[in-house]
Parts: C-alpha cells; sequence; structure tokens
C-alpha cells in the first residue's frame, strides 16, 4: 500500500505540472508548468482557490441534542426532509466479517435503536424508526411515491419500505446473511437508485462490484461489472448511485478507481467518466441535481494524497467548478445528497459521527429550470448481457 500510495503521489505531481482542474478531457492546461516546488500540496491550495466554494457550511444542523452512530447514508424525499441512515450501537472495523464476507455478529441482536431519522431542513427531528431490524445499514434512498429503500451489507439484503408499514419490508431482495454471487444474492450491496418508471438499480458493491438493473417487481433486466480490468466495466467497489434520469444516465461512484462511471440507464453501455487529480484516488459518493444544465456532487475519502472534501462538476463538460468543507473538515464522508435545485447538500460522516447540511442560497432565489430537452443519443457501445455477470 506505501508503494501505491508514493506512486499516486508521483503521478499527482506530474499532472499538476500539465494542467491545473482538468476533468475529463475538459479545463485549462499549463496552470503550473511554471512551477518548480514538487509538494503536491503547493499545487492544491492554489488549485481549490479557482474553484468556487460553494455551497456552504450550516453551523449546528441538526439538533446537536441528536446522538448518531456511523452514518453511513443521507438521502432527501419528495418534500425535501432528509433521511438520514445510521449505525447506532454498531460500528464496521476489521472484526465485523470473516474472510469470506460472513458476518461475525449473526445470532446477536440488530441494531436496537432507531437507525432511519428524518430532518426538516431547519434540522428540527420529526420521525425515527428501523430499529430491530438492521444490522449493518449502508444505503438509502427515496423513490418518487415515497417507498424507502435501504441496503444492509451484514445481511447482504436490500430492503423496500412503503409508507404505511415501516416495520415489514414491501419487498426483500438477497438472503438473510447469505452472501453470493448469482442471480439471487448480494456480497455487501452499497446503494440503490429508483427510476420514475419503477425500475430500479442496484450496487452489489464491495465484493461482486457490479450493478443490476430491475422491474418494479424485483426481477433482473440487466447486469454489468467486472473487477480487475482495464475496462470501462471494470468496477472496484461500486459505492454509491445517482440517476440522471433526463441525460439517460446511472452515474456510480466507483469508489477505488476514483471516478464516477456514467453508463446508459437503459442497456447499461458506457458513455463515460469524471475524474480529477484533486479530487484524489477514491471517490465515496456522487449525487446529482439538474440545476444549471447538470450538476454532479461528490464526495472523497482518505488516501493520503489530497484534502478530503466535497466538489461540484459540470455534467455536460466535467468541469470541476465548486468545492465546499465542514469548518472543521470533513474527515471520512460516506454519502452526499443534493436538493432538486441544487440549493441544498448534505454530507453523511462516518466519524466522527455526523451529518452535515451546505446551503447555496442563490440558486435556492433562481427560478426553477425550464424542462430538459429530449437527450441526445449517448455514444454507441455494447450493451450489457441480460441477466449476467460481465467479464
Amino acid at each position: 500500500m506505501n508503494n501505491l500510495l508514493c506512486l499516486f503521489k508521483v503521478i499527482v505531481m506530474i499532472l499538476c505540472l500539465r494542467e491545473s482542474i482538468y476533468v475529463n478531457g475538459y479545463g485549462e492546461r499549463d496552470y503550473f508548468s511554471d512551477r518548480e516546488d514538487n509538494n503536491p500540496a503547493y499545487y492544491i491550495s492554489p488549485a481549490l482557490q479557482k474553484l468556487e466554494h460553494a455551497p456552504e457550511f450550516v453551523k449546528d444542523w441538526p439538533n446537536i441534542s441528536i446522538t448518531l452512530g456511523q452514518v453511513s447514508g443521507v438521502t432527501l424525499d419528495n418534500a425535501g426532509r432528509v433521511l438520514v441512515f445510521h449505525r447506532g450501537e454498531h460500528t464496521w472495523d476489521e472484526h465485523t466479517f470473516t474472510n469470506g464476507n460472513i458476518y461475525l455478529g449473526i445470532g446477536k441482536p440488530a441494531i436496537q435503536h432507531k437507525t432511519i431519522l428524518i430532518f426538516n431542513e431547519t434540522g428540527e427531528l420529526l420521525d425515527m424508526w428501523g430499529d430491530d431490524f438492521f444490522y449493518m445499514p449502508h444505503g438509502i434512498t427515496v423513490d418518487s411515491e415515497g417507498n424507502v429503500w435501504t441496503t444492509d451489507v451484514a445481511l447482504h439484503q436490500v430492503f423496500k419500505f412503503n409508507a404505511t408499514n415501516r416495520r415489514v419490508p414491501a419487498m426483500v431482495l438477497g438472503e438473510k446473511f447469505v452472501p453470493g454471487t448469482d442471480d439471487h444474492h448480494f456480497c455487501k450491496p452499497s446503494a440503490v437508485a429508483v427510476m420514475s418508471t419503477g425500475d430500479f438499480f442496484i450496487a452489489d458493491g464491495y465484493c461482486n462490484h457490479r450493478i443490476l438493473k430491475y422491474n418494479p417487481k424485483g426481477q433482473i433486466i440487466l447486469q454489468w461489472g467486472t473487477h480487475n480490468s482495464h475496462s470501462p466495466f471494470s468496477l472496484n467497489v461500486p459505492h454509491a448511485l445517482a440517476l440522471a434520469e433526463s441525460s439517460g444516465v446511472v452515474l456510480v461512484a466507483d469508489r477505488e478507481r476514483g471516478r464516477v462511471a456514467s453508463f446508459r440507464h437503459d442497456n447499461g453501455s458506457y458513455v463515460t467518466s469524471y475524474s480529477s487529480w484533486l479530487m484524489g484516488p477514491r471517490i465515496f459518493s456522487v449525487a446529482y441535481s439538474p440545476v444549471h444544465g447538470g450538476r454532479l456532487y461528490v464526495v472523497n475519502g482518505p488516501n493520503g494524497v489530497v484534502p478530503v472534501r466535497g466538489y461540484v462538476l459540470e455534467l455536460a463538460s466535467g468541469r470541476l467548478v465548486g468545492t465546499f468543507d465542514a469548518p472543521a473538515g470533513l474527515a471520512s464522508p460516506h454519502d452526499v445528497a443534493a436538493a432538486t435545485d441544487g440549493s441544498a447538500v448534505y454530507v453523511a460522516q462516518l466519524a466522527p459521527h455526523a451529518v452535515y447540511k451546505f446551503v447555496d442560497e442563490r440558486l435556492r432565489h433562481e427560478a426553477p429550470p425550464a424542462p430538459p430537452a429530449p437527450p441526445a443519443a449517448p455514444p454507441a457501445a455494447p450493451p450489457a448481457t441480460p441477466a449476467t455477470l460481465g467479464e
């Protein structure tokens, strides 16, 4: 690992000498070409200064009296309420799983705390549920009908809860505590994204490194993903998902490859990737807002090379346009969510246990964007093989 970090630092210095904030083939070249200092930190600060520092941190959000465990997920519902998914008294560390990805807490009680907390935009706690059910929460999202979808990496399962029953899931995918690689099992699934049609995607993240698409009945339509190759379909911990439906794509935070990968949501064809030396080699989560033609909100993670913080990118160009951070810094951000108009962004952090709010008041007062034109067809690519794991 130390050798890999040293190699990456050398690469960062080389890239810094050639370009500034250059993402996906877009940006300004030669910004640091006349610099002779070989310290990457020398280039990071000027690069950050070129970005807009927005959205801005909101102090004491949510109510500081709320006690949280490791915060693994955050999302917004259709009314703008914020759902926070946390692990209560359970923690994920080196003693949580066997080498075969079997949860070592089988036979012990589920988390006794209410794991899903619901806040309004001012940080007031409105409701909470999800006690005595989950073992190791990970991802959470809310679909257009108000159903709440969650993943649990210890259970190796994905759950859908409707608004009338928060105790018994309306849909369960995967077998309890049993990891696997076939069409009926997951291995530490990380995230869900649901389309307006009811079709949905699951990132089967930590072991299988694949994306699966299902119809509303929970039947597999297609899947793609491979590991340890140079293909754009090669994923290394697909950790979070976001949808840009008007652009026809599903976005994957490909954590250990340090990129956001974009695939067509109809057939899984590869479209493009977003990455930057400034964001570093690890990308933990991505959120999407249609504001200003489409923006991505990204959080990176601990990497030993570049600062841990949030970034804002343009969907169309891939250009970095903004950055955001907490006053004490982001230590281990795990998930990010954005309001539709981009005026509010929320970050879930594992440790210290926290959820942060950031706001961009200018976007809050802007007129809503016009409905987008139908997207042009992305470049043709071979479709993912239906119902089979890609090579």
